[in-house]
């Protein structure tokens, strides 16, 4: 059973690596277009990976909770990290959507312009109240044309039951950009784990929680947070 899925595994590690390619290359011409053009780039990748999980690993894709999303764009959804699945998925779920990136992902031949032209955010870890500062103004003004936020208040990928300290840069924008701010539980880790070349059989969820709504104090807002989203992972496990 484990050859098996072995076989599978490297099976969807080469169609997805093509995929991936394909998509990238396929999509230039729309960096001279206008954004929303840009963006079908990310959202077919993550919809073609979704196809590939299902057809070749029997990896099933359900979304929870989307009718806690707002009404209006201009938001920040707080995400557990546990997958590669993350930064592939959310723009299925999520279309008008820029992520808060470890800038070292900038060297990415070619995404370094997608992240561009799609207002993702990229920043020093080392970067202390400067890059903070800088990804704060940023943020604002991208939620003020209506996107939304994805960002992953760990800071990294953690295995399934695992969880390491959240960042207070989430607190900070949570205090600053006074939107609602919509905490995702998932089970990814278990289905597409790190550093692993293994990809498992299952139903992978993504649950879109109850937003915390703005007016909270920045140190119990992230109790809030970090308790909802582990509290919802817990319940979540295959």
């Amino acid at each position: 059973m484990r050859f098996l899925t072995l076989c599978r595994s490297l099976i969807f590690q080469f169609f997805f690596y093509l995929w991936s390619a394909t998509v990238i290359i396929g999509f230039l011409p729309t960096l001279i277009m206008p954004d929303r053009y840009t963006l079908w780039m990310p959202i077919t990748w993550g919809y073609g990976t979704r196809f590939l999980l299902w057809a070749i690993c029997g990896t099933h894709i359900r979304a929870t909770g989307l009718e806690n999303l707002p009404k209006k764009s201009g938001y920040i959804i707080a995400s557990k990290h546990e997958s590669a699945m993350e930064t592939t998925l959310f723009h299925t779920f999520v279309p008008d959507a820029f992520y808060v990136l470890k800038q070292v992902l900038g060297w990415l031949p070619f995404m370094c312009f997608y992240f561009k032209k799609t207002h993702c955010i990229l920043i020093d870890r080392k970067g202390g109240a400067v890059a903070m500062r800088a990804m704060l103004e940023k943020t604002k003004k991208n939620l003020q044309l209506h996107k939304t936020l994805i960002i992953f208040p760990e800071g990294t990928r953690v295995k399934p039951r695992t969880k390491t300290k959240y960042n207070p840069g989430v607190a900070l924008l949570y205090e600053q950009c006074k939107v609602p701010v919509v905490p995702v539980a998932l089970n990814t880790g278990y289905f597409w784990p790190k550093n692993d070349l293994y990809r498992y059989s299952g139903t992978a969820t993504f649950a879109f929680l109850p937003p915390i709504q703005p007016g909270l104090e920045k140190r119990q807002f992230l109790e809030v947070l970090e308790n909802t989203i582990e509290d919802a992972c817990a319940k979540l496990d295959p």
